[in-house]
């Protein structure tokens, strides 16, 4: 039998995918992205934005900067409106963890443009002076479909939010988690991959590919995610929030005995019920069917890559997400 409730490394990126060039890029990301999050209002994005482990690269601004490049903009052109695009994408990535927070001047009239365009999308993100800050940085890049692409992620994720709050304390179906997940991680970093495309001026054709390449790595990312929170403290940690699993949904089909002891951790926190829980999901094999669903969700990521010419930055695109599991 398999290990029971062995914690597991929650999806990073390695820090050897960064070249000379690209870990220079990244550093001034993050210097441009803890002034951005550090607006008054948002200690806790201030505390995201500066909780990366050390030497370690955020995803989706490196996705950024990877799809314009394997998408054909010449690295010496890669200025200001990539950086910008690039934090763009990680303030998304701020908003939806910190999306209570307000949205911009009340009455103002960025706020009342987004809330027309957006609809239910500004109350459920909050909107976040982070969200308003992507939309800022989003506007200035040179690709208008940018800030047309920004807008249906944040509505998007708004969906994916609703849906994720309205599934808490419940066991869901394994579908059911992976709209979430698609809804949520799948947008931000489709989002991503899809800008860098733009701001390289790619056809259609391989910006679209770029888009399927980061909704899927997305869902990848966020199962492997699900994967790294199953032992038994995590578990119980994850009942006091309620939140959703895949891996606990494919438990809960095969084993009668899992909703009922979920319950139970819900109504009580302790760590025995969490080990119990912890071994059940084990023997059902649904670690197993969440690392296979992951692995196939990477597997169609890297497929989406064959739209694009061969490149150093298309290789790493493929590194990152072969690497999800490792």
């Amino acid at each position: 039998m398999k290990s029971e409730g062995r914690r597991r490394r929650p999806p990073r990126l390695d820090p050897e995918l960064l070249t000379g060039e690209l870990r220079e890029a990244m550093r001034h990301l993050d210097e441009l992205l803890r002034d951005l999050a550090g607006g008054e209002g948002t200690p806790g994005a201030r505390n995201r934005a500066g909780s990366k482990p050390a030497g370690v690269p955020r995803v989706r601004p490196l996705l950024v900067i990877l799809s314009a490049r394997a998408a054909g903009l010449d690295p010496r052109k890669d200025g200001a409106e990539t950086e910008h695009v690039a934090a763009a994408a990680e303030l998304l990535h701020l908003a939806l963890l910190v999306h209570d927070a307000a949205f911009g001047r009340r009455g103002g009239r960025r706020r009342r443009v987004a809330k027309r365009i957006l609809g239910s999308a500004v109350g459920v993100l909050g909107g976040s002076h982070l969200t308003l800050r992507a939309l800022e940085l989003a506007r200035v890049a040179p690709a208008p479909d940018i800030i047309g692409d920004l807008l249906d992620a944040m509505r998007e994720i708004a969906d994916g939010q609703a849906r994720a709050q309205r599934a808490a304390g419940h066991v869901l179906r394994p579908e059911e988690f992976v709209e979430i997940a698609d809804g949520r991680t799948g947008a931000v970093f489709a989002f991503a991959c899809r800008s860098g495309g733009r701001l390289a001026g790619a056809d259609r054709r391989v910006v679209h590919a770029l888009g399927r390449y980061g909704r899927h790595t997305g869902v990848a990312w966020q199962l492997a995610e699900d994967l790294a929170a199953l032992d038994p403290d995590a578990l119980v940690a994850r009942a006091a929030d309620g939140a959703p699993s895949y891996a606990l949904a494919v438990a809960a089909a095969r084993d009668p005995a899992v909703d009922p002891t979920w319950r139970a951790l819900r109504r009580r926190p302790e760590p025995e019920l969490g080990a119990e829980l912890a071994r059940r999901l084990a023997r059902s094999g649904a670690i197993d069917e969440g690392r296979r669903r992951c692995l196939e969700e990477a597997w169609r990521a890297r497929r989406s890559l064959a739209e694009l010419p061969a490149s150093s930055y298309r290789d790493t695109l493929d590194r990152i997400a072969a690497g999800i599991m490792r």
